[in-house]
């Protein structure tokens, strides 16, 4: 493989983030309209701390949304296969985003609920982006730091979340329906991803941009 050249790919990996896109679209559609009636009719807390309805629409959504966990990691072998770099923040995501959504379904984690939502969220801007750059679409500079934005932001309020169900079971007596294990594993994931994002962020356009100018 190494002294191979590199594939092309451009339709396949067209059609597969396309594929994505359409499909977190859909996901963000159906699952969070469950989170955020949630949240209007009972408040935050309510639907931060109570798991969706098992036989709900929701629900099949969230198991859709735990197997895409494994198809996404199809997006490593288009960078292995088209010899593009791959960094740490990349495989990295993939293989904690899918041990903690394992962890979080045989939970029935309520938090998972703003969590998937997030995710949806991201990652059809994200599918999308990368559906319009494989497809030969050249976007300005301002949309990719717009995805990169999206997705750094979704880290935080991880954090967020996670400080505010700790708060509510260490210092209230409302129950809700987060193991401390996996609350501590939400910590450590959402950190370090805020982190590794923030310095991607960082690098990307910023380090990039001052050393385009030195050469200039």
């Amino acid at each position: 493989m190494r002294d191979r050249k590199p594939y092309n790919l451009q339709q396949p990996l067209f059609l597969w983030n396309a594929g994505l896109a359409v499909f977190s679209i859909m996901g963000l559609i159906r699952f969070s309209e469950d989170f955020i009636v949630n949240w209007y009719n009972s408040g935050l807390k309510y639907s931060l701390c109570h798991s969706c309805n098992p036989d709900s629409v929701a629900a099949f959504w969230s198991l859709l949304f735990a197997i895409s966990k494994i198809v996404e990691l199809g997006d490593t072998m288009f960078i292995v296969l088209r010899k593009r770099p791959l960094i740490f923040l990349h495989y990295y995501h993939h293989v904690a985003v899918l041990v903690y959504t394992i962890h979080s379904g045989a939970e029935h984690t309520a938090p998972g609920q703003a969590f998937i939502t997030m995710n949806y969220l991201a990652h059809s801007f994200m599918y999308s982006y990368y559906a319009a750059a494989a497809y030969g679409k050249k976007l300005p500079k301002w949309v990719s730091m717009i995805v990169t934005t999206v997705q750094t932001t979704q880290m935080f309020l991880g954090v967020a979340v996670s400080c505010y169900v700790y708060y509510l079971k260490v210092y209230t007596d409302y129950k809700c329906q987060q193991s401390m294990a996996n609350l501590y594993l939400a910590f450590t994931i959402y950190i370090t991803f805020a982190i590794l994002f923030v310095q991607f962020f960082v690098d990307t356009y910023f380090k990039k941009s001052k050393s385009k100018a030195k050469v200039q």
